[in-house]
């Protein structure tokens, strides 16, 4: 009888404690889900972002936020200082907006590495994408903020994975969200013309230069009435979410039930660059564990990147993985449907030498843009985050994944390999067995001037190899 008991309070624990996941492949989803966790908040929602865009999809879901930080959320945004385009007036209107009903100022924004003298800093960017709330939920992944992420923009979109989770993952991410949040090179933004303090009416003092206070309190009235235009631009958007239309993307205050269908896991961990400080290579935490991550391959690396430009490290991990016959597959962006020519003539460098190693590549055929990062090895353990393969993830930028360890009668990686089988589907094999594939088609599609543009780069590779 004892036995029994142990033996059912083992269930229960083992239920009570097991983190819930859900892939976000569909781009409807991940908007969805967003939407969702945000308007479902309690206490507190925390945002980081390395790119956020202008539009009105993106300015929806800031718009969301500071609705929720006027019910009394505490929602605490970190956006990358030079990859977002919001531009500083929005930001002052979110700001003055983000007001529960007693005046607590309950939405704060802070700027990851703002550009400093030490221009040697500037390349450190916050390439970390993830929404926590109340501590026990979190969407991360591939996913930015902009409508090119959700498959809405009218010209080119990505092609992304998100993974959505609840349980002690989300709580370790928080964490790890905080301290970075605290870190000396996360600073409060700066709103320039339109700082509270100089849309202040008395910032304009007259003095004995009556023309300086003219023209200080013209440009003072100027920064307020645009400010007053983003505010009323963001609450005819927020508007239009909460109005429900046949043709909407997003449904305001859905009921669905996200973890309904999601995959139990216990063996889950949440790892980043080191937060307190810029990464570097004695920080680049989450470097070393992708590192072993790989290396202990014993039949089968599956990988998806964006950007393959492998460090030096790696590829040796690579070598020696070919010479025991592990089987290295990676999808990846070819020329036509890359977004970072930078990085693709990088890459077309690495190429040959990686497919003579034996890794067999395939190419993204588009006309989308492959964004995801994700990787699966031996059908055992799963990584999707912010990662590429390349220098800039492995050592610069701070950068996050969550590790799943799979267990016995989970899904959870029989549908991620799927996803990726589906994303291989559309890609074009170009190196297998040491052989180059398809060589014929590596131009086709690709416009003249975007070939000029790639020929020009490869001449100042060698003295940016290390930032690619």
């Amino acid at each position: 009888m004892k036995i029994f008991i142990l033996f059912l309070s083992f269930l229960v624990l083992t239920n009570v404690y097991a983190d819930q996941l859900v892939l976000l492949r569909d781009d409807s989803d991940a908007l969805q889900a967003r939407v969702d966790v945000i308007q479902r908040a309690q206490h507190e929602i925390l945002v980081e972002y390395f790119s956020v865009w202008n539009d009105d999809q993106s300015i929806g879901g800031i718009a969301l936020l500071m609705a929720a930080a006027k019910r009394g959320v505490k929602v605490k945004i970190i956006v990358d200082a030079l990859s977002n385009t919001v531009p500083k007036k929005t930001f002052a209107a979110l700001l003055q907006e983000g007001k529960d009903s007693e005046g607590n100022q309950n939405l704060e924004i802070k700027e990851y590495n703002p550009l400093s003298f030490n221009l040697f800093k500037a390349t450190h960017r916050d390439h970390a994408k993830m929404i926590i709330v109340d501590g026990e939920v979190i969407i991360t992944g591939g996913r930015n903020v902009g409508d090119k992420y959700f498959g809405i923009s009218r010209v080119r979109n990505f092609s992304d994975l998100d993974l959505m989770a609840r349980g002690t993952v989300a709580a370790s991410a928080r964490e790890n969200f905080i301290s970075t949040w605290n870190a000396k090179h996360t600073k409060k933004t700066k709103l320039g013309q339109y700082e509270p303090k100089r849309l202040n009416e008395n910032y304009c003092g007259r003095s004995f230069h009556d023309h300086y206070s003219d023209d200080c309190e013209r440009s003072r009235t100027g920064a307020i009435r645009r400010v007053n235009k983003e505010i009323d631009r963001i609450h005819a958007i927020l508007k239009e979410i909460m109005t429900i239309e046949d043709d909407d993307i997003v449904i305001p205050n859905s009921n669905r039930d996200w973890f309904a269908y999601s995959y139990e896991q216990n063996d889950i961990e949440f790892i980043s660059h080191g937060t307190q400080t810029l990464v570097s290579e004695d920080t680049a935490y989450l470097n070393e564990r992708m590192m072993d991550f790989i290396a202990n391959a014993k039949t089968d690396v599956n990988i998806i990147s964006p950007y393959l430009i492998p460090t030096e490290e790696l590829y040796n991990i690579f070598k020696e993985l070919l010479a025991r016959n592990v089987r290295v597959r990676i999808i990846t962006n070819s020329l036509r449907s890359t977004d970072n020519l930078f990085a693709q003539a990088g890459y077309r460098q690495v190429k040959p030498y990686l497919i003579k190693l034996g890794v067999e590549i395939y190419e993204y055929e588009g006309p989308d843009t492959i964004h995801a990062k994700t990787a699966v090895v031996d059908d055992e353990i799963a990584m999707i985050g912010t990662y590429n393969i390349d220098p800039r993830s492995a050592y610069i930028n701070r950068e996050i994944a969550i590790f799943v360890k799979n267990e016995e009668h989970s899904g959870f990686i029989n549908e991620l390999n799927m996803i990726i089988d589906d994303f291989r589907s559309n890609s074009t094999l170009v190196g297998k067995n040491k052989e180059l594939f398809n060589q014929e088609l590596e131009l086709a599609g690709v416009s003249r001037f975007k070939r000029a543009i790639l020929k020009s780069i490869t001449f100042i590779l060698p003295w940016i190899k290390d930032q690619l």
